[in-house]
Parts: structure tokens; C-alpha cells; sequence
């Protein structure tokens, strides 16, 4: 997958929630287009989530990518993404890519995690 361009911050899901610990441009990033009515609160997609990939959010990155994000016409130029990593029942580490703009998941994968937390097969 190309991208374009990357805004990515690595968030803790409580820290982000209350704006301690990111990285104020990123956040700042995402509120502007938020207020823009850009891209939906990541409270909203993380709602979303949670009813069909219930688990703890490990990691949540808000990045631009070149692909194609839910729009069924094709690519859309510059598509918002937030990218969630989520720690399932029985060990197994789930990553969402979501259209920041629509909610809609556009990607999922599913891998199982060592007993001590190391990706890959048991």
C-alpha cells in the first residue's frame, strides 16, 4: 500500500480521549478537521468499533493514505484513516483501518499473539 502522506501519532485510548500525552499537532490536526466536518470524532469510531471488535484498544494511529476509503466509486484523494490495534478474547491482536470521513471499516486482520505477547502462531 503507498502512502501518500502520513500523519500518524501513537495514542493511548484514555490519553488521547483527554488530550494529555499526544502530539499536539496531530491533535490539533484532527480536531480542525473534525470541525471542518471531515472526519468523525474518534470517540464516534471508536463506539462503532467496540460493537463488532469488542477488546482493549492498544494502539490508535490517524493517518492520510492514497487507497480507497469506502467510497465504492473508487480511490478518493487523500483519504483520512484512523487505525486501530485491538486486543481480542483468547489472545488474538485485531487491526481495523477505518474512513475517518464515514465510519466504515475498510480493512481488517486478525493474528494470534504468543502467550507472551510476541505476534505470530502459537
Amino acid at each position: 500500500m503507498r502512502r501518500r502522506g502520513m500523519l500518524a501519532c501513537v495514542l493511548v485510548l484514555g490519553l488521547w480521549a483527554a488530550g494529555a500525552g499526544a502530539h499536539n499537532h496531530d491533535r490539533d490536526m484532527a480536531e480542525r478537521l473534525q470541525a471542518l466536518g471531515e472526519v468523525l470524532p474518534l470517540q464516534d469510531v471508536l463506539a462503532r468499533a467496540a460493537h463488532d471488535y469488542p477488546g482493549q484498544v492498544l494502539k490508535v494511529e490517524f493517518e492520510q493514505e492514497d487507497d480507497r476509503c469506502g467510497s465504492p466509486g473508487g480511490p478518493s484523494e487523500g483519504c483520512w484513516i484512523y487505525e486501530l490495534k485491538i486486543l481480542q478474547d483468547e489472545g488474538r491482536l485485531t487491526k481495523l483501518k477505518i474512513d475517518a470521513r464515514t465510519g466504515e471499516t475498510v480493512w481488517v486482520g486478525t493474528r494470534p499473539l504468543h502467550r507472551d505477547g510476541r505476534r505470530g502462531h502459537p
